[in-house]
């Protein structure tokens, strides 16, 4: 039992350990971002800022002050756009600002309350540029164009499953084959070394069709 504990003890400091620098790296690389997206704007490059913008907005970590500047700055962009008749600019702006939300959806979307705003300013930002808008009203385009908007389109159940499945499969495949195809002085037991390690293939193999299907 003391050494069942143990073991388990490790496998979760292990899992511990492993988040924490999955977070530390997505923090230092959004502030980055943020960082490389503040030059751009001082530079007059409001494209690579767009782009450096989004990409802080996607590495997004639960409490991290990034995402918000991000966010913050892309709708400073399309607003100051828009003013000065840069609709392209503000187009590619807000976009980018929707894009980092809803890319980064999980059972929750973050700052969500600022989507509404969002999708209708930039629904009658489209109305307002289609090119042949024909015998259509203003409203009515602007209409069609919240529409379309509104729509988020969800992971599809089945592919996130079969993805949870094969992380779970990857995860104790890998193991029960330091508890099972090797012993305490590193040799290789055949049989559960390989029953483990064709696990832990078909459960990576698994997680990353999800991932690409979901």
């Amino acid at each position: 039992m003391t050494r069942w504990r143990g073991q388990i003890l490790v496998v979760l400091g292990g899992l511990f350990l492993a988040l924490v620098v999955v977070v530390v790296r997505l923090l230092v690389d959004a502030r980055s971002a943020c960082r490389e997206a503040a030059a751009a704007e001082e530079s007059d490059d409001s494209a690579l800022a767009i782009r450096r913008y989004l990409d802080a907005g996607r590495l997004y970590v639960p409490g991290s002050p990034y995402m918000r500047r991000a966010l913050d700055r892309l709708d400073a962009i399309a607003v100051a756009a828009v003013t000065r008749g840069d609709y392209p600019t503000a187009r590619a702006a807000f976009e980018a600002e929707r894009a980092a939300m809803l890319g980064t959806r999980s059972f929750y979307t973050p700052y969500q309350s600022r989507l509404p705003e969002l999708e209708r300013r930039l629904a009658r930002l489209l109305a307002a540029t289609e090119e042949n808008p024909g015998s259509t009203t203003f409203e009515e385009r602007t209409r069609w164009h919240l529409e379309r908007l509104g729509e988020h389109p969800r992971p599809k159940n089945s592919m996130v499953a079969l993805a949870l499945f094969g992380l779970a499969l990857w995860v104790t495949s890998a193991v029960l084959f330091f508890r099972k195809g090797v012993d305490a002085g590193l040799v290789l037991h055949r049989t559960p070394a390989i029953l483990a390690s064709a696990g832990f293939l078909v459960g990576l193999v698994l997680f990353l069709v999800g991932l690409r299907l979901a």
